[in-house]
C-alpha cells in the first residue's frame, strides 16, 4: 500500500541566525529594504547585496536565492532567501505557503536539514505554526502509485526541519507548542491527502473503513462500524441506494469523543 513519506522531527529554537545548524537556513526576505537581516549581507561576502542590484532577486514572493556562506563564523552552510513581498502582508497564510514551497525546493536538492526563520506580520507563535505546517506539507509525496515507466523518481526523504523564532520570555516555549501543533495539523493534512489519492478499487468503504477504525482508535476515539444490515435496520435508504451501484457493499463510520 503506497504511502505519504515519514515525518521527521521538527524542532524550535531561537538561537541567533549565525547559530542556527543547519544545510540551508531558509529566510523570507521582504521587499522593503529596512527589513534586511543585519549581517546577513556581509557573511555571504556581499552576494545578495549583488543580486538585489542586478535584480536577480527582489523579493517577489515565492522568488528563491541560494547562495553560500563566506563567513565561517556562521554555522549554516548556505542560505536560501525566499521572496515575501510587503513585510506588512506577510501573516500567517503566506508563510505557511512560503515554508511548504522551501520544503520542497530543499527536497529536491536533498537537502539533509533545514533551518526555517519566521519572519513576518502578527503573533510569533501563530508565525510559528504556520511554518510548521508548510514544512510538514512539502512532505507530501502524490505520486505513489507512478511506475518506473513514467521516468519520476521519488523524492529524498524530508530533511530534519528546525524552526528558529526570535524572543526571550516565554516566546520559545508558546513558539515550541504551537510547532507541535502546526506539526499535527500538517500531518493530518497529508494523511488526509494520502487517503484522497488513492484509486476507488483500493480504498473501498471496508478498507476506508479498517484504516480510519486504526487512525481513530490511535487518537482515544470510540469508532463503531455500520454494515449494510445495520444500515438498512436504521432505514438509511439513500446511503444504500448509492450503495447498489457498486460491488462493494457500503460502511458507515461513526466516531464518538469522550474528552
Amino acid at each position: 500500500m503506497p504511502t505519504a513519506m515519514t515525518s521527521t522531527s521538527i524542532s524550535c529554537v531561537n538561537d541567533p541566525l549565525s547559530a542556527a545548524t543547519a544545510d540551508l537556513l531558509v529566510v523570507p526576505w521582504f521587499d522593503d529594504p529596512s527589513s534586511a537581516v543585519p549581517g546577513l549581507d556581509a557573511a555571504t561576502g556581499g552576494e545578495i547585496a549583488r543580486a538585489l542590484t542586478s535584480r536577480e532577486f527582489q523579493g517577489q514572493p515565492f522568488e528563491i536565492l541560494v547562495t553560500p556562506f563566506t563567513d565561517r563564523q556562521w554555522r549554516a552552510r548556505r542560505v536560501a532567501l525566499i521572496g515575501a513581498g510587503r513585510n506588512d502582508e506577510c501573516g500567517g497564510e503566506l508563510i505557511r505557503k512560503l515554508a511548504a514551497a522551501a520544503g520542497l525546493a530543499a527536497r529536491q536538492k536533498r537537502v539533509g536539514s533545514v533551518a526555517f526563520v519566521v519572519r513576518g506580520r502578527g503573533d510569533v507563535a501563530e508565525l510559528a505554526q504556520a511554518a510548521a505546517e508548510g514544512l510538514t506539507l512539502s512532505e507530501f509525496y502524490s505520486g505513489a502509485y507512478k511506475t518506473s515507466l513514467s521516468g519520476d523518481q521519488p523524492p529524498a526523504p524530508p530533511p530534519a526541519w528546525t524552526v528558529v523564532v526570535e524572543g526571550g520570555g516565554d516566546v520559545v516555549e508558546r513558539a515550541g507548542r504551537a510547532v507541535a501543533r502546526g506539526r499535527i495539523l500538517g500531518e493530518s493534512c497529508n494523511l488526509a491527502r494520502e487517503l484522497a489519492n488513492e484509486p476507488g478499487n483500493t480504498l473501498t468503504p471496508r478498507e476506508f473503513a479498517k484504516r480510519a477504525a486504526a487512525i481513530a482508535a490511535d487518537a482515544g476515539f470510540r469508532v463503531e462500524i455500520l454494515d449494510e444490515q445495520q444500515i438498512e435496520k436504521l432505514g438509511m435508504g439513500l446511503l444504500l441506494g448509492v450503495a447498489r451501484g457498486s460491488s462493494e457493499p457500503p460502511r458507515l463510520i461513526v466516531f464518538r469523543y469522550d474528552p
